[in-house]
């Protein structure tokens, strides 16, 4: 196994004012159908005079399936221009009767998350969580992916990262699986990078299964699909929109 400390891009592949939308598809037995939407929104501002980025990362069921399964996902990271080291985040989780949320300081001169959090209904709590590097909330950690340096990767090879959520800090791992043509459903075949993430298993996911990640081949990197099996059936994400794109979409087949 080849594992790398996690090498970054001299030039972010984002920009302020980038914003992207996903179809949600949902699939169970013979059940295979859009449920919902998803959206990132980039925008630049500042926390306690630090230039940062401020990501909104939402999800939602539409009307429909609100009466099956009522999901709405709000996450809000702020993270360093520089280094897109976490700052802030806020976590607002709805789904069905489960809901949760966290409230994360990064204090990284004191090594140490400031977490008030709330979820599986055990009312308010505070903890001081660890921090060390490569530590991201989820937010961070898709874009942190956008921004790994891709020249000369070979597939198999791995990267280790730690992921905040809740009360703890878990460590998951990206390997790189390889280059490919994707075809994203309404947008056409795309270059891809193709990537596995293992997961931490819990309530929705097994454990052993990785989430899918395919990214546009391009300067532009925008994650164009996922796909995440679940311990009951799972979900699919393609692009839908995009706009406000630092580079051009290149990996765009024509």
């Amino acid at each position: 196994m080849l594992v790398h400390a996690f090498p970054v891009r001299k030039d972010a592949p984002f920009q302020d004012g980038e914003k992207l939308q996903y179809s949600i598809m949902y699939k169970w037995g013979a059940v295979n159908t859009e449920v919902g939407l998803a959206d990132a929104v980039l925008t630049r501002t500042e926390v306690d005079s630090e230039p940062c980025y401020w990501l909104k990362l939402s999800a939602r069921t539409t009307p429909f399936y609100d009466n099956f399964f009522y999901i709405r996902e709000n996450f809000e990271s702020w993270f360093s221009i520089e280094e897109h080291r976490p700052v802030r985040c806020r976590r607002d989780t709805h789904e069905g009767k489960y809901t949760a949320w966290n409230r994360y300081r990064y204090d990284w001169e004191n090594a140490v998350i400031h977490a008030d959090v709330n979820f599986n209904g055990r009312g308010d709590e505070h903890y001081e969580i660890p921090l060390q590097k490569e530590v991201y909330d989820l937010p961070t950690l898709v874009y942190r992916f956008r921004a790994l340096e891709v020249s000369g990767l070979q597939g198999g090879e791995h990267f280790p990262l730690r992921f905040a959520i809740d009360d703890s800090v878990f460590d998951i791992t990206l390997t790189f699986v390889g280059r490919e043509t994707k075809k994203i459903r309404k947008i056409g075949p795309v270059k891809t990078l193709c990537f596995n993430c293992s997961v931490v298993n819990g309530a929705l996911f097994e454990g052993d299964k990785p989430v899918q990640l395919w990214f546009a081949d391009d300067n532009a990197r925008m994650p164009v699909a996922f796909y995440a099996p679940l311990k009951a059936g799972a979900i699919w994400g393609w692009l839908k929109q995009y706009e406000g794109l630092k580079y051009p979409f290149d990996s765009l087949v024509r």
